[in-house]
């Protein structure tokens, strides 16, 4: 069993192990840093023929032509490539259209239909070819490629890939009543370029976004982003420490945060350092047989295909199926995102997170001291007022107020489905006291 206590350093450590030895590499790889991490990461885990296209298309100009005076047309040829949040993911259907068209000899007729560069193409073509040299001049993969390309048709682990290469380049997708809202640590409140599939949707259904580059004109614009579920970041973004209680794990100094059972945390910190010390093995020694270690693979595989991308690990949450992890001798009956219950330590922070994952301002606190010495929290959400018990301190009485309007919330003890479609109805009703 993994010991939590140490679990967050070993994640230190093991991510300057992974620097280490992916720079070995990276110094041979003549390009951006997080494509050479893609790169490398995409051939170990055998999905890099689509990698190859990313990294190309992201080292070139932009394929997809806008033509001011056709731009609806543009857009709406543009879409036929993109059906999944993933301007990245339409580049690598666009280059493979071109490259059918090629062998049937239509390839201008291709780029016209579809308002798409032959330039551009051509250039990522010849780009996808001395990357792939490169590689296998670092000694990371041989002349056979299908041998790194045995997973090269699953789009959840090449968005996984992607994502392991533009972390720390994460923002977070806030969810409202009509549409959505991008925040990154260092920017507050972010937009998405107009060329971005994801700029014309109204809802996404992924917590997080990875992006290639930010741009400052009188806001920061994100460029290039794929959307993200919990569980891809959590096994391919950045190091992971426990937090205050059980199944609470952070990212990011703990400014991503992730609730769960113990039990699923327990399997994510198993899943993400056994990945993390394959990685590095296959770094040390490339001869490493990947298929040695398929069950974990597989696991991996099925967390980020199954994800049921409804938002962090928020407390209250159940909508994810039960998962068969295969390569673990412990599983949790359901996947699911849970509580520690009312009045746990963390209570304020748990009510904060679920109120901003659904597009709300954060909790108001108003504590009254009574006439026997102790004090009662009010807290206000949403036009809502939930009262707590009387405690011996503010500090508690705040932490047990939080904890009430979260059971409140949740519809008491009811099951989790019931509890996702009870908290929906009462965030969107208007005001209700609870005194």
């Amino acid at each position: 069993m993994l010991n939590h206590d140490s679990f967050g350093s070993w994640t230190e450590i093991s991510l300057m192990l992974l620097i280490f030895f992916a720079g070995r590499y990276l110094s041979k790889l003549p390009m951006e840093p997080k494509l050479g991490k893609m790169l490398i990461l995409g051939a170990i885990l055998g999905c890099l023929d689509p990698i190859l296209t990313v990294a190309a298309g992201l080292s070139v100009r932009d394929p997809f032509l806008t033509p001011q005076d056709k731009k609806d047309l543009a857009e709406a040829a543009k879409s036929q490539f993109s059906r999944d949040h993933s301007d990245h993911l339409a580049l690598v259907r666009a280059y493979e259209g071109w490259k059918k068209a090629e062998e049937e000899s239509a390839v201008y007729d291709y780029c016209w239909k579809n308002f798409l560069s032959i330039q551009s193409l051509r250039a990522i073509d010849s780009l996808r070819k001395e990357f792939f040299s490169l590689l296998k001049d670092t000694g990371l993969i041989d002349g056979n490629p299908s041998i790194c390309n045995s997973e090269g048709n699953d789009a959840n682990l090449t968005r996984a890939v992607i994502c392991y290469g533009m972390y720390p380049g994460i923002c977070s997708v806030v969810h409202n009543e009509r549409s959505f809202s991008l925040k990154t640590m260092e920017d507050g409140q972010v937009l998405l370029y107009s060329n971005s599939e994801n700029a014309r949707e109204t809802k996404i259904p992924y917590p997080w976004l990875v992006f290639n580059e930010k741009i400052k004109v009188n806001s920061v614009f994100l460029r290039d982003s794929t959307a993200c579920s919990d569980s891809t970041l959590i096994l391919f973004g950045g190091s992971i420490s426990k937090g205050d209680t059980d199944g609470h794990l952070k990212m990011l100094g703990g400014y991503l945060e992730f609730f769960m059972k113990p039990d699923v945390a327990e399997i994510y910190q198993t899943l993400k350092k056994e990945l993390d010390e394959l990685i590095q093995n296959k770094l040390l020694n490339p001869k490493v047989d990947m298929q040695a270690h398929r069950e974990l693979l597989s696991a991996i595989r099925l967390l980020v295909s199954e994800d049921g991308c409804d938002g962090r690990f928020v407390f209250g949450h159940q909508i994810l199926r039960p998962l068969e992890i295969s390569a673990l001798s412990t599983k949790p009956s359901l996947f699911s995102r849970t509580e520690s219950g009312p009045g746990g330590d963390n209570s304020k922070s748990q009510l904060q997170t679920i109120l901003t994952r659904a597009g709300y301002t954060v909790p108001m606190y108003k504590t009254k001291q009574l006439k026997n010495n102790k004090f009662q929290t009010t807290v206000e959400f949403n036009e809502t007022q939930i009262m707590g018990q009387p405690c011996s301190n503010k500090k508690s009485a705040e932490k047990d107020a939080a904890a009430e309007a979260i059971q409140w919330l949740k519809g008491g003890a009811k099951e989790s489905h019931e509890q996702v479609n009870h908290m929906s109805k009462l965030l969107k009703k208007g005001k209700k006291d609870h005194l």
